[in-house]
Parts: structure tokens; sequence; C-alpha cells
């Protein structure tokens, strides 16, 4: 199921583009002091608990980076371009286990200056390079990438059907589309799920949330093939429990207040993430997986590959 899809026009689309930036700049420090260098969720083999007998949270979030790399094929010293880099984490693996040359882009100038900082730390900088861009409108000509890697920030574009047409455009023929991304259970919801889905969308600055099998049609829809998509519900599913997802309690309205006025109110939605997608993965009402599709080959090149 989709819930409220729609091509956002140009002024939306800025708005919401401004609404993520500051939710980032506002939060960096949260995710960074919390969860590491990876903003995103961890990974958990079948019942695996997190913390004693498991996974530690930095030490899943790792794991789940190197499942989607497993899972789409992300090929060694291939040139990457990751949609939504955050503050570099995945970029930083891509360039340093595999050899990558990566390009980051993000809607917040906080986060790529601190992923470039951490570039620099690592001593990557020549490999991996991070900017403030619209992901829709990065400049790149036709054809730059071998791989575009989207890891948790395909849920902040409202046009989905726009990101699959400019990722097909900026991919070298034969060239591979990683994602992976919160999802909502295709097919209906009720009026309570429905409620929770919207009070998630609302604090985590997100339009909208489709279904695994919607990012799948859209894809074919954009002209790829050799599609496919991989459930991982069950498998992130601990990075919201409360005992485990870091996020600290702020006691009482009147320490809201004092935390919005301090910081703004965007930072509030950072405080409600984990009750809220911790309901919603307990009702089935959201689901996460990851997508992997394929840039067809021009018909002369598949011609002569059969043909060897």
């Amino acid at each position: 199921m989709d819930v409220d899809i729609s091509a956002a026009p140009a002024a939306a689309q800025s708005g919401l583009n401004a609404a993520v930036e500051r939710y980032y700049d506002t939060t960096l420090d949260l995710y960074e002091d919390l969860w590491g260098e990876h903003v995103h969720h961890g990974y958990w083999d079948p019942g695996e608990s997190p913390g004693t007998e498991g996974a530690d949270r930095r030490t899943a979030t790792d794991r789940l980076v190197r499942e989607l790399v497993a899972f789409a094929g992300i090929q060694e010293r291939s040139h990457v371009l990751d949609v939504g880099c955050g503050i570099g984490g995945s970029a930083l693996y891509l360039a340093g286990s595999l050899g990558c040359t990566v390009d980051g882009v993000t809607l917040s100038a906080a986060q790529a200056e601190r992923a470039r900082q951490k570039a620099r730390d690592a001593g990557l900088a020549d490999r991996a390079r991070f900017h403030q861009a619209d992901a829709l409108r990065t400049g790149y000509p036709d054809a730059s990438f071998d791989a575009i890697w989207a890891l948790e920030s395909l849920m902040h574009i409202p046009d989905r059907a726009a990101f699959f047409a400019e990722t097909l455009r900026l991919l070298r023929p034969g060239g591979v589309l990683a994602v992976a991304t919160w999802a909502v259970r295709d097919g209906e919801l009720t009026a309570d799920e429905d409620a929770l889905v919207k009070q998630i969308l609302r604090h985590q600055v997100m339009p909208s949330f489709s279904s695994l099998p919607e990012h799948e049609r859209l894809a074919r829809a954009a002209g790829y093939e050799q599609v496919g998509a991989v459930d991982w519900t069950a498998a992130v599913a601990n990075s919201w429990d409360p005992a485990f997802a870091l996020v600290p309690k702020v006691d009482g309205p009147r320490a809201m207040r004092e935390l919005a006025r301090d910081r703004g109110v965007d930072v509030l939605g950072f405080f409600y993430a984990g009750p809220l997608m911790l309901k919603g993965f307990e009702t089935g009402a959201m689901t996460y997986g990851a997508v992997r599709a394929v840039k067809p080959e021009p018909e002369p090149e598949r011609a002569e590959a059969a043909r060897l």
C-alpha cells in the first residue's frame, strides 16, 4: 500500500528539503553520540537479542551495510553515488573496505561537513567526497556511476518515480541500484495503523511511505531490470527496543518545552521515533527491506555477451 504518495510541486519539494535539512542539522550530534557513524537500523540474526547475547547497536549497524553490499552485489573499486550519505558511515566503508570512489550527497550542510572531516581523519578524502545537494538535482552527467546507494534516504523523497528515473540516468549500463528503506505493509491499513503511520511521518520529516512491492513496481516502470526485494523487518526490529534504542528519556512536557526552546522544535521527532517505530513493527503496519535493480545493457552488448 502507498500512503499519500504524490509528486510534490517544486515549492513543496523545496519546503520539505528545508525541513529535512533542519532536522538533521539539529540532531546530528544526538545521532552520532548515541548511534555512532551509522544513522540507520541495525541487523540481527533470527532469535538474536542485542547487547548481551547478540551484536550491540554499532556492530549491528555495520552489519546492515555489509548485508546491503552483499544483496545488491556492490563490486570493489566501483564509482558509487551515496544518496542521503549522512555523516559518511556507509561511504567510508565502501571507500575503505571495498576501495570504491564515493560521492555522497545530503541535504544537510552540517552532515556534509562532518562527513568530510571523518573522511580526512580516516585518510580517505581522496576516495570519499561529500556535497550538500538535492538527490534529484545533483548535476552529474549521464552514466556517471557504477552503483547508486540509498540507505534509509528514499523515505524523504516524495516523488519516488522521479528518484528511480534519475538514478537510472546516472547509472552506467549494467550499473546497480541498492536501496534499503523504511516501508509500509502492502495492502489496506486499519484506521489505527494509518494514524500511527501518519505520526511517524510527521515526526520523522517524511512525506509518505511506499510498500516494498511498490518500490519494485516503480523500479521496473523506470526501466530497470533484474529487480528484486527482500524483507528485513524481523532482522532490524531490535533497533527500536526501548532498552536498546539509546534514545534518552525526556520527562514531562516542561522538559520537552525546554528542549524545543533550546534546540528547535524539530529535535522532538528524535525522541518520539523509538516508541512509534516499535509499535509500527509490532502491529505490522511498518516494514523494512532492501531493493536491488540493474540498468539494462544496450542491445548490441547483450547480443555479444550472449554469443560469448
